[in-house]
């Protein structure tokens, strides 16, 4: 399904911990394990700046990472990708053959790849009756 012109969408960038292990490889994060998994300041205003300057909006860092949005427009730039939204109502990154929600950390500038462990669309809430 195409987007709409001018419409908004976001991302949830996973960063790479102070000591630059991805969050990722935990099984479970708790209060008593976050500050091992936590990116540094220093890293999460690096990370951020150079989102921005790529053309994404930038959240507020909570616990090990922030959101993104821009166009679709951006995301394809940035990730060479062919977002798309899903039939679930969510959004999809289309690379060759597949389609899933996380995308490629590779195709960032290397600079801002050494900070993030991941990025994904995130998937729609599930409403209970």
């Amino acid at each position: 399904m195409e987007f709409e012109e001018g419409e908004v969408i976001s991302a949830l960038v996973v960063l790479r911990s102070a000591g630059g292990r991805s969050p990722l490889d935990e099984s479970e994060i708790t209060s008593a394990n976050v500050r091992d998994v936590a990116p540094s300041e220093e890293s999460a205003a690096a990370a951020a700046e150079a989102f921005r300057e790529l053309g994404f909006e930038v959240g507020e860092v909570v616990g090990i990472g922030f959101s993104i949005s821009a166009s679709p427009g951006v995301f394809r730039k940035v990730f060479r990708t062919s977002p798309r939204r899903a039939a679930d109502g969510g959004v999809v990154a289309e690379g060759g053959d597949d389609a899933g929600r996380e995308l490629a950390v590779e195709a960032l500038p290397a600079e801002l790849a050494r900070h993030v462990a991941a990025v994904t669309f995130e998937a729609p809430a599930q409403l209970l009756p």
